[in-house]
């Protein structure tokens, strides 16, 4: 075969290598680019549907953190709120605490020289959202120790309020016996009232 296609002509065995040479291309062009085609756009798809997914998720991963973000801001704001909450129980407080109140009473008497002869308890009064606790003072001392021992009072963590203040001799007021000593001038009657909040009502049983 090798022999007769050699004894041919020089044009002929040009002629048969072209042909051959187009064959080949052909095939290729008629079964070859279509498969190659083919994985191409199955690639391509693969591609675009992963794009997708990195597109999803990454969508998901921000909104978590714009969450985590939003849930941090709330969680600080609630704890600034607890603090905040806890400053005005410790001002207004949520029950009476009238023992506690007494005892910053006399101790302000004591840090200051002003006795505290008489300390009564006059009636509650309920307002709209809290209740007053008024008590009935007497106090012996200096001026000046009276005018720390109401500075001092002022500046208590607690609301007080003093009103029906009236200055008089150190002597003549107060409940029991108790000696005045000489360099007390000054005796004073007030009313001390101090504040708590208003317990809620309960609500009413359901009923059956």
């Amino acid at each position: 075969m090798a022999n007769r296609f050699t004894n041919l002509p020089a044009k002929v065995q040009a002629a048969i290598l072209i042909a051959v040479v187009v064959a080949l291309a052909a095939g290729f062009f008629f079964y070859g680019i279509p498969g190659v085609a083919s994985s191409v756009w199955s690639l391509s798809a693969k591609k675009e549907s992963l794009q997708k997914q990195v597109t999803r998720l990454k969508a998901e991963n921000d909104k978590n953190e714009a969450f985590r973000q939003q849930q941090a801001e709330y969680l600080n704001r609630i704890r600034q709120l607890e603090t905040q909450l806890e400053t005005l129980r410790s001002i207004v407080p949520d029950e009476q605490a009238t023992d506690e109140f007494m005892k910053m009473v006399f101790d302000v008497g004591a840090a200051t020289g002003t006795n505290v002869r008489t300390f009564v308890p006059k009636d509650l009064v309920a307002r709209d959202f809290y209740m007053e606790m008024p008590f009935n003072l007497r106090l012996d001392g200096t001026y000046y120790s009276l005018l720390n021992f109401f500075d001092r009072l002022a500046h208590e963590q607690r609301i007080v309020s003093v009103t029906g203040l009236s200055l008089g001799a150190p002597v003549g007021g107060g409940m029991g016996n108790y000696l005045v000593s000489a360099s007390e001038t000054v005796g004073a009657n007030c009313v001390v009232t101090t504040y708590f909040n208003k317990p809620q009502a309960a609500a009413p049983p359901k009923k059956k």
